[in-house]
């Protein structure tokens, strides 16, 4: 992993839950998705993008049979062989940090168009 100057206490939260968040960083602006040990750094338009790929834009296997585990959605990823897994309640703790982290974004916008 590079080393660069970011610190990732200087994140603004946009949405949390005690398994993960969505977060702005005060540096360069781009935006961190944590959920249990995973993390993503996306721009803007790739967090918008996940947030399709969460709601039907890109094929997310529902599985008939949960795994071992009792994960019932994969999400493929571009690595060969490597897939994100879900149950239902983390696919919908998701979605809905996506969806507050945009809404406040959102108000960001309209806030800043009116100064």
């Amino acid at each position: 992993m590079q080393e660069d100057s970011h610190s990732y206490n200087s994140l603004r939260i946009l949405s949390q839950t005690a398994k993960g968040y969505v977060g702005q960083c005060h540096c360069c602006t781009h935006f961190n998705f944590a959920y249990g040990n995973v993390l993503f750094v996306f721009t803007e338009d790739g967090l918008r993008g996940f947030q399709s790929v969460l709601y039907g834009d890109y094929p997310m296997h529902s599985l008939a049979e949960p795994l071992p585990h009792g994960k019932t959605h994969l999400l493929p990823s571009p690595i060969p062989n490597f897939m994100l897994s879900f149950d239902d309640v983390e696919l919908e703790e998701i979605r809905t940090m996506f969806q507050e982290a945009l809404l406040v974004l959102e108000v960001d916008k309209i806030f800043s168009y009116k100064k």
